[in-house]
């Protein structure tokens, strides 16, 4: 029976090819006519059953709680406790794979994390679905420790030997850089350094290394993952990173040997942003993000670091789009903002458009109006649709003067109506993309100085605005009419979840945008207790994982992306997942609504 059951589905993935064997001695297939019964609630549980051909219900005093169809497992819970909760039924006539109990609970015994997936509790379990073995080369390469990749060989030189002593090492070791020992700390003199020597037209003979030389160094641990090192040298547009151990150095990592890692690489894709001289070359590079992300998450690269990378990926983009508009001049006296889900790095998938301009108190450039049209109006036809509010920099609100944006936020906080309270949200969120950042500082929602307590409670109040899809059964409350069967997973899930943090985060003076850090960052405070920052971080990660999930299917079908997963559409391990997800929102909301005091002004 080996041969016929299907390992490739969650958890039994996670099997090694002995318990496979092992599994599928001992795996029987029973067949239920249409209208039969599995078993009856609190009857004794023998199996964990496997869908093969049909459709079982569950139910629960007459309440359909859902449906198992094929390469669904039913019922975990039961097969642990060894007693149905639910009543199940077959709708149609169906096969089942039947394993025993016995033999899958000493399974979860003796292998961790197919064990994870019965027992665990919420974050573990979400950890594990994140983890579990992938079948893509791509996943197992970025995920490989730095040290396994090729290291060149670190070449050290003293702060007093010459240009040309360093370019005889370099070709003498075929490097394309030297370190260099100077007494303020490492540098790095490199092949570019030493071209823009020889086009100064000093004499290498007699010029000195330790002046010309780079620091500090862009260095990064050798047991740090390959994917960190890639985002690294994105972020920093760099082509090297010095590789330490316990903060020894220890080799060079070029990124030529990344370059195997993608067909399609990030640094590609960021070499063809910077080298961009026409709109018409940037919206190639833009063509080049979208298939990017698609085969990041074909090859399952993580939800999170897809978002990181694509993050860095568009805040080149939108710089180097609004440098291509901009004179060289306007830049030294505004700053370029990205703001919402873009702010936070945590959009992966092409949306609204949400974007401002701060402006130095006291400049203007006549063509400064044009500009920011064009930068909306480029982007509308990169793909991003304008934003239905109007957050963007060609509406007054968003292209002002910082003076006036601080009386914009100081208007808001003393109005925090609902609409107010929305946009001080995504100020929140605020994230400099090109220009002088130095002007954000000075708007900064922390830096406002009126939050007190009932602003915090009026900022906070918006988590209540959209209810948790999860009954006190732990039963799924789905959409009617137009989003009939369907969960909006943003307003649900997400935006519960963002905004609470960012609630706290708020509170605590933070200046993090990005989720995942501001819980880091809250936990680290003793602001949010470490099991609930665990589950928080799991959580977020696999509502966006469902997310991104669902919208590339639609994108793949020529349709725009949406927030309305069917779970109907989800396997049942998934939809398990689902619930527990959405028990950990539904807490957190609670907690939020406590801690804001948030009943007195609901």
């Amino acid at each position: 029976m080996a041969a016929s059951f299907d390992f490739s589905h969650a958890p039994f993935d996670c099997l090694t090819p002995a318990e496979r064997q092992q599994l599928g001695a001992h795996v029987d297939i029973a067949y239920f006519p249409q209208q039969s019964c599995l078993h009856e609630a609190r009857s004794p549980v023998e199996s964990l059953y496997v869908v093969i051909k049909g459709l079982i219900s569950e139910h629960d005093e007459g309440e359909i709680l859902g449906y198992y169809g094929p390469q669904d497992s039913f019922d975990a819970r039961a097969m642990l406790s060894g007693q149905a909760q639910h009543r199940l039924m077959a709708v149609e006539d169906t096969l089942v794979f039947c394993l025993p109990r016995d033999l899958v609970l000493s399974l979860t015994q003796r292998n961790p994390v197919f064990g994870a997936f019965f027992y665990q509790d919420v974050a573990a379990r979400f950890a594990v679905l994140a983890n579990r073995p992938l079948q893509g080369q791509l996943q197992s390469m970025l995920m490989s420790r730095i040290d396994t990749a090729y290291l060149s060989k670190a070449l050290w030189m003293d702060a007093n030997d010459t240009v040309l002593a360093a370019a005889r090492q370099m070709q003498k070791h075929h490097a394309s850089c030297v370190l260099i020992h100077r007494t303020d700390g490492p540098a790095i003199f490199t092949r570019s350094d030493l071209r823009d020597f020889v086009i100064s037209e000093q004499t290498a003979a007699t010029t000195l290394l330790g002046p010309l030389a780079k620091a500090p160094l862009r260095t990064i641990e050798a047991d740090a993952f390959l994917y960190q090192a890639q985002l690294l040298m994105t972020t920093h547009t760099v082509q090297r990173l010095v590789v330490t151990r316990q903060g020894e150095v220890i080799g060079i990592l070029e990124q030529v040997e990344l370059l195997s890692f993608l067909a399609n690489q990030s640094h590609i894709v960021l070499a063809r942003i910077e080298r961009a001289e026409s709109l018409d070359e940037l919206m190639a590079a833009n063509r080049n993000m979208e298939e990017l992300v698609a085969t990041l998450h074909r090859n399952g690269v993580k939800v999170r670091q897809i978002a990181d990378l694509l993050s860095e990926l568009r805040r080149h983009l939108l710089a180097r789009l609004f440098t291509l508009l901009a004179p060289a001049e306007v830049l030294e006296h505004v700053c370029l903002l990205v703001l919402g889900s873009e702010g936070r790095g945590e959009q992966i998938l092409k949306t609204d458009q949400d974007n401002a301009l701060l402006i130095e108190d006291g400049y203007s450039h006549p063509a400064l109006a044009e500009i920011c049209q064009r930068f909306n109006d480029t982007l509308l036809a990169f793909g991003y649709p304008t934003c239905p509010g109007g957050i963007m920099l060609n509406q007054p609100d968003w292209c002002c003067e910082v003076s006036v944006m601080r009386k914009h936020l100081l208007s808001w906080m003393r109005a925090a109506h609902a609409d107010n309270v929305m946009r001080l949200a995504i100020w929140a969120d605020a994230r400099p993309v090109a220009g002088q950042s130095r002007l954000l500082d000075q708007v900064s929602l922390a830096a406002m100085p009126e939050l007190d307590g009932a602003f915090l409670s009026r900022f906070a109040l918006p988590i209540l605005q959209f209810e948790v899809p999860l009954s006190m059964f732990s039963r799924l409350v789905l959409g009617a009419g137009a989003e009939r069967d369907r969960l909006d997973v943003k307003r649900g899930a997400i935006f519960p979840l963002v905004h609470g943090v960012r609630s706290l985060a708020v509170q605590a003076g933070m200046g993090a945008c990005n989720s995942f850090e501001r819980i880091d960052l809250l936990e680290a405070q003793k602001l949010l207790p470490t099991p609930l920052a665990q589950d928080l971080r799991e959580t977020l990660s696999f509502f966006h994982m469902l997310r991104l999930q669902h919208g590339l299917n639609l994108v793949a079908q020529g349709r725009a992306p949406d927030n309305l997963i069917d779970p109907a559409a989800l396997s049942s391990l998934e939809r398990d997942l689902l619930k527990d997800a959405l028990g950990v929102v539904k807490r957190f909301r609670q907690l939020i609504e406590h801690h804001f005091q948030l009943a007195r002004i609901a």
